[in-house]
């Protein structure tokens, strides 16, 4: 009965982890370009069956999420600088402390200076990864990421991809990093749309079945851990009599 109070537990204690993940795709429903984590579970079967275990074991855990990077809907702002890529690929963007960073959020703007920043104000790296100055926000910016204006040609917004985005973390502010260092390459044949901003990829109503269904969960995995416990204090009563 020990053993099934404790999975009763782990699973509870797996919900609850469940209902924080939810809990957050609800509050970036309107953070564009935010993309979804599926929180990773492991079983822990194998270790109590095999009698190494010989305290409580947690059958079940979170070790992790795996990033949702599917393209959100596609939002018309009307502002010349703003930009969302459809189908894969990244902005690379400069990182206050150095290095890179990458980033789907395409709500860019000039600063005092004139170069290409992002909401945060980091530089916005061309597609040879250096910084892109202009003129004006009066632009023209073309599908392959190439911005020109009344003098012809000003730059191009880089766009990056890797062989594989699960290598991808999360970093700060809506930007993501390679987890093993792993350099990206420049996409071949990015598609870039002017005026847009890419929204989350959170589907509202999927979120609210999901939140229902484990709620459902946690409050079956509630009366079971109550079950065990009524069971074993019959059993010390019943222990206590003989």
């Amino acid at each position: 009965m020990g053993s099934g109070k404790y999975g009763a537990v782990s699973g509870m204690i797996s919900r609850m982890q469940m209902m924080n993940n939810i809990s957050e795709h609800m509050a970036a429903v309107k953070t564009y370009a935010y993309k979804k984590g599926v929180p990773t579970f492991e079983a822990r079967l194998a270790e109590a069956n095999s009698g190494m275990a010989t305290k409580g074991v947690n059958y079940a855990r979170a070790t992790g999420e795996t990033i949702d990077f599917s393209t959100g809907e596609l939002e018309a702002s009307g502002n010349p600088l703003h930009v969302a890529i459809n189908g894969d690929g990244f902005f690379q963007v400069q990182r206050e402390g150095g290095g890179f960073a990458y980033s789907r959020k395409g709500g860019f703007k000039l600063d005092a200076e004139g170069l290409l920043v992002d909401g945060n104000n980091r530089q916005i790296m061309g597609a040879g990864g250096e910084p892109i100055i202009l003129p004006t926000p009066d632009v023209v910016i073309s599908p392959d990421g190439e911005i020109r204006g009344e003098d012809g040609l000003l730059g191009r917004i880089g766009v990056f991809q890797f062989a594989d985005n699960s290598i991808l973390q999360r970093a700060e502010e809506s930007l993501f990093i390679p987890s093993d260092g792993s350099e990206p390459e420049p996409h071949p044949q990015p598609q870039v749309l002017q005026n847009n901003l890419e929204s989350s990829n959170v589907d509202m109503m999927r979120t609210t079945v999901r939140m229902t269904s484990n709620l459902r969960t946690f409050e079956a995995t509630q009366k079971a851990l109550k079950v065990y416990s009524d069971m074993a204090g019959k059993a010390l009563e019943i222990g206590l009599v003989q």
